[in-house]
């Protein structure tokens, strides 16, 4: 499914940019800014669990963990 597809990369690609402005010394506002990105992914993330074609980009590699 080609939507799927593209929510997917974007909600990945917006969880490497949290992940970068978390990691770095970030002001306030950058800070803020990605707390309220990680929010509103969290929000899409509830919502589209329960489609059957959505694979959680933070748990795609779960399934080769050992």
């Amino acid at each position: 499914m080609a939507l799927m597809d593209d929510l997917i990369e974007y909600m990945t690609f917006c969880d490497d940019l949290v992940t970068e402005m978390q990691a770095t010394k970030s002001s306030e506002y950058k800070a803020g800014t990605a707390d309220g990105i990680e929010q509103a992914m969290s929000w899409l993330r509830d919502y589209l669990v329960e489609y059957p074609d959505f694979v959680d980009p933070k748990h795609r590699y779960d399934k080769f963990k050992m």
